[in-house]
């Protein structure tokens, strides 16, 4: 029995255990967008019937065969069951947004249409509506009132009184994660990944050239990390 056959059915079993948790516990959703869940079940069956046919061979061997193990074949897979074992959860927005730069525009079109009166208060639902309808039409929404969730995320190039109010969007998986929100300005004691929520007025500034919405800050207060951190168009 081949001690390379024997690793590789250890590696798709213990493949298809961690794929089968993530799915069962929903944690599947740091990874990819929800619409591809079914992928995400499709293939950890596929797993599993890959491991019973790797398990079955082994049985069926009659011969011990006597061969150098290689092992980077195996490499990515290993690497995948290593970071998924090491992974921090509670903080994937910040993991993901350690290498990330903030994103003032959507980059894409939406439909929702316009704010409603009174002050605008962000949630998931209305969240992209609400960024693109303030990016696009700002002249007409200076001056009102809005209530953010977010965690803080500061770039190099900001000022001391500046950090972004930010969540990450989603479009497929968090290979394609950007950091969206909307620029801060307030002398508050804020840290660098803290969830926080803002509430002040609106107001156009001007980043990298170019116009962009702006909270003057009223209030600022620490929250707990929402169950649904990411935002997904």
């Amino acid at each position: 029995m081949r001690v390379e056959n024997i690793l590789w059915a250890g590696i798709l079993f213990l493949l298809f255990i961690i794929i089968t948790i993530l799915n069962f516990t929903g944690k599947i959703f740091y990874f990819l967008h929800p619409r591809l869940y079914v992928y995400s079940i499709f293939a950890s069956l596929m797993l599993f019937i890959l491991f019973l046919f790797e398990a079955f061979k082994l049985f069926k061997e009659e011969h011990h065969h006597h061969h150098k193990i290689r092992v980077l074949p195996y490499f990515m897979f290993l690497i995948f069951i290593f970071v998924v074992g090491t992974y921090e959860f509670e903080n994937a927005s910040q993991n993901i947004a350690q290498n990330k730069e903030a994103n003032f525009t959507i980059p894409f079109r939406q439909t929702g249409g316009t704010i409603k009166d009174g002050k605008i208060e962000v949630n998931n639902k209305n969240y992209l509506d609400v960024m693109d309808e303030l990016h696009r039409n700002i002249d007409k929404y200076e001056g009102r009132e809005i209530k953010i969730d977010g965690f803080v995320f500061r770039d190099r190039s900001f000022s001391k009184n500046q950090f972004v109010v930010a969540r990450m969007l989603i479009t497929c998986c968090v290979a394609d994660a950007q950091i969206i929100g909307l620029m801060v300005e307030g002398e508050y004691d804020v840290k660098e990944n803290e969830w926080v929520r803002v509430e002040g007025g609106i107001k156009k500034g001007i980043y990298n050239g170019e116009i962009i919405p702006v909270i003057t800050a009223k209030r600022v207060k620490s929250i707990e990390k929402p169950k649904d951190e990411y935002i997904y168009p």
